[in-house]
């Protein structure tokens, strides 16, 4: 610009000239600072402040990031530690129930009742007839004429007439194998027995018995006919077979023969409660029991502690459910913390809620409710060490937060008085120039 005047200008007000641009465009470096606040504006004003005050203030937006995270995990400790508190009163309430049962138990206010289990034992096998359809023909042509009925729901049948049938099984006899059922009859047939089989020819084997009837030659027998002969009284008698005694193996069938193609009326059997058996039967398991009121108001108490355990989670996370929580305190995630989870249930406390059937068993569960409370208050310790870490952290992450942002302003903030009194003499300097460069020459105001 000032060498556009060509020779309007000698050297000295050339010089002059230059001298009051470089004041306008200082002026205008004052007036920027003043107007933003920043002494450094862009990586031009200072390369090395500006990246490094760029670089501060990352990590510092970085720390602030985790800082919602922090608080929120303070938030699930405290509500974990409310859960404690609350589960600690109720367990206060059961201790006091227990020990009235207690009192109520050595004054002789509770009675007990015994029950016996009824469940057949792992030893025996029922044989059951649920449709008539179960009972097949056996012995091809022997199987004629007759009537099979089903009797006791499913428990038995009868055969009447010249009937031959059999039912599957698949079991495997062993020595110890006995089998055992009921048996009458209210007409003889000529022959009512009863053995095993893997097919459906009658091989006149040895895998049979003989039960009742008139003729006792012409069928090979497992034991002499008259070892369970019935004692034809038409009344029902327990016939009891130790089969392993007499042969072993795996058979497919039971067959059931009621054999009577003769004259006069036709011949029955009825049979019932069949089961086979290995070794003898072990006495039905009984317990005693205390009357359910007593159970059913403990169980509540438990219920109440399961259910505070349950709401005492924090958005998502519950730490009386046995989950663990991580905090994070800084941006790279290497500096942490792991708050364990417990499991607070009545379950997890190892509370059970049955048996009130001995002075002992109340006791013990006395104890178990002791140990329990001191599980929690432990817990509530460890709580209190967490919320205690993460708040120290937190204060400690929004200190150096600051401090991070005040480095970054040291580097890039700029001095409002020192800029404005910068301000105020190139203000004054500009006008002195222009007043000396006016005196020269008029012409000069108009280049400028």
């Amino acid at each position: 610009m000032v060498f556009d005047v060509g020779n309007i200008l000698n050297a000295s007000q050339r010089s002059q000239l230059l001298a009051s641009q470089t004041t306008a465009r200082a002026l205008d470096v004052a007036s920027l600072r003043l107007a933003s606040g920043l002494r450094v504006n862009s990586a031009l004003d200072s390369p090395q402040n500006f990246f490094t005050a760029r670089a501060v203030n990352y990590r510092a937006g970085d720390l602030n990031r985790l800082l919602d995270g922090i608080g929120q995990n303070i938030q699930v400790i405290k509500a974990a530690d409310n859960g404690v508190t609350a589960a600690l009163r109720i367990l206060d309430q059961a201790e006091a129930y227990v020990t009235d049962v207690e009192r109520r138990f050595m004054n002789g206010e509770i009675s007990l009742t015994e029950e016996i289990d009824t469940s057949p034992p792992d030893n025996v096998t029922n044989i059951t007839f649920d449709n008539i359809a179960d009972l097949q023909s056996y012995a091809g042509a022997q199987d004629g004429a007759g009537v099979v009925s089903l009797i006791g729901g499913n428990t038995g049948f009868s055969l009447d007439g010249n009937l031959w049938k059999r039912r599957l099984v698949n079991y495997t006899i062993t020595a110890d194998t006995v089998l055992e059922f009921d048996f009458r009859s209210s007409v003889r047939p000529e022959v009512s027995g009863i053995g095993f089989d893997n097919d459906t020819n009658f091989g006149n084997d040895n895998t049979r018995f003989f039960l009742y009837g008139d003729q006792t030659t012409g069928v090979n027998y497992a034991a002499p006919t008259a070892t369970f002969q019935y004692d034809g009284s038409g009344d029902w008698v327990h016939v009891e077979i130790p089969v392993g005694q007499y042969f072993t193996g795996t058979f497919s069938h039971i067959h059931f023969i009621n054999d009577d193609d003769g004259p006069g009326d036709d011949g029955d059997s009825f049979y019932n409660n069949m089961f086979l058996r290995e070794g003898p039967i072990p006495p039905p398991d009984t317990s005693l029991n205390a009357p359910d009121e007593i159970e059913q108001g403990y169980a509540q108490i438990l219920n109440q502690l399961d259910l505070v355990v349950a709401d005492s989670g924090y958005r998502g996370v519950n730490l009386l459910d046995d989950k663990d929580m991580t905090t994070v305190f800084n941006e790279s995630r290497t500096s942490k913390l792991v708050s364990e989870g417990i499991a607070a249930s009545s379950a997890g406390l190892g509370l059970g809620r049955e048996d009130f059937t001995s002075l002992d068993a109340i006791r013990e569960k006395l104890d178990h409710i002791r140990t329990a409370r001191e599980t929690l208050r432990g817990y509530a310790g460890t709580l209190a060490n967490d919320l205690a870490i993460i708040t120290t952290r937190l204060d400690f992450s929004q200190d150096m937060i600051n401090t991070l942002r005040t480095g970054a302003d040291m580097l890039t903030l700029a001095d409002q008085n020192e800029e404005g009194a910068k301000l105020l003499a190139l203000e004054t300097r500009q006008q002195i120039q222009y007043s000396v460069l006016a005196t020269r020459q008029a012409s000069i105001l108009e280049i400028i």
